[in-house]
């Protein structure tokens, strides 16, 4: 990939590709990673994925961590819809620079990311902090119901 890059560089002053990491990817090239260029700027839509860690936890709940580096709870959203499906979503802003910006490498725009609560999560009592950079959401899970015991009860 890099051999080609260099090769692109030399006979075009310019590279452009598509760089892939767990849950989304990045353009680059003309007219992308630049400055007031994205493509939510251009008018269409971009959402790329949140990458989550899910911690099966035998405390009794289920965690989920995601990394928002820079993102405040104001700039997210957590619901939970009828059909048991967790939603994550945000936006993450250019932020404001006191000079024009030479190179742009930070992902910017809306994200989201769906998890489908397992069976044995619990749809009440779902909580979220975010600290040091990091969504850590708990899911608790049913507590286990005893088996009803098949008692007789001796007639005779």
């Amino acid at each position: 990939v890099m051999k080609e890059m260099a090769k692109q560089w030399k006979e075009t002053g310019s590279v452009s590709g598509r760089v892939f990491w767990p849950g989304g990817g990045v353009e680059f090239g003309p007219n992308r990673c630049k400055p007031g260029s994205s493509s939510q700027q251009q008018g269409k839509p971009s959402t790329s994925q949140l990458p989550i860690d899910v911690a099966d936890a035998p405390e009794g709940f289920y965690t989920l961590y995601a990394d928002i580096p820079g993102l405040s709870k104001a700039d997210l959203s957590i619901k939970l819809s009828k059909e048991r499906v967790l939603t994550i979503s945000g936006e993450r802003k250019a932020p404001l620079a006191d000079a024009p910006l030479q190179q742009q490498e930070r992902v910017l725009g809306s994200f989201e990311r769906r998890w489908e609560l397992p069976e044995d999560a619990e749809g009440e009592g779902i909580s979220a902090k975010v600290a040091d950079g990091v969504l850590t959401i708990t899911v608790p899970k049913k507590q286990p119901q005893p088996e009803p015991v098949d008692e007789q009860q001796d007639i005779f």
